[in-house]
């Protein structure tokens, strides 16, 4: 199995369950009809985010941490996954313990027995992915001072040095600016 898919597997599913488990928090639970004191009738619903108030922000922090092990190095992919395994734990715990209230604690507790199984496979599995891409980050700057040559100048900003450095002669930088 590629490392590289194994990890594309891996964050999809979990934050697609993220995706899915949101949506069931914000949907109806259950509904009720009540009379009041006049004898009229008033349709009561209630929603994920009403009946469990922990459900919503549950499901944020594995999204959130779904989306950190994209850039996060190995050593913190698996504290990453962790927490999103956790979370996913706290989704499903959710949806069980309301399971009777309706299709909306059912698919929070599938979504969020997803993100559980998926943060947990993050957890092991994140040594092997591969490293972020160091595409961006910054190139070590040679502390030499730069030629006299303005050809050498463009030279420096070519190769990501800073020609107005204090490394660069005055007379280098009177040329340069000619």
């Amino acid at each position: 199995m590629n490392p590289g898919n194994d990890r594309a597997r891996v964050l999809t599913a979990g934050i697609v369950a993220t995706g899915a488990a949101a949506i069931c928090a914000l949907v109806e639970w259950s509904s009720a009809t009540e009379e009041n004191a006049a004898g009229l009738a008033t349709a009561v619903s209630t929603a994920g985010t009403e009946a469990a108030p922990w459900l919503l922000p549950c499901v944020l922090a594995a999204g959130a941490a779904f989306l950190a092990l994209l850039v996060a190095g190995r050593r913190t992919r698996r504290l990453v996954g962790a927490v999103a395994a956790l979370a996913g734990l706290a989704v499903l715990l959710t949806g069980a313990l309301n399971f009777t209230a309706g299709p909306g604690p059912i698919g929070a507790a599938v979504a969020g027995l997803v993100m559980a199984a998926a943060g947990a496979s993050a957890t092991v599995n994140s040594g092997r992915w591969p490293e972020p891409s160091a595409r961006y980050d910054s190139k070590r700057v040679d502390d030499g001072a730069i030629a006299e040559d303005p050809v050498e100048l463009w030279n420096a900003l070519d190769s990501g040095r800073d020609p107005s450095s204090p490394n660069i002669t005055a007379s280098a930088q009177e040329k340069g600016r000619s």
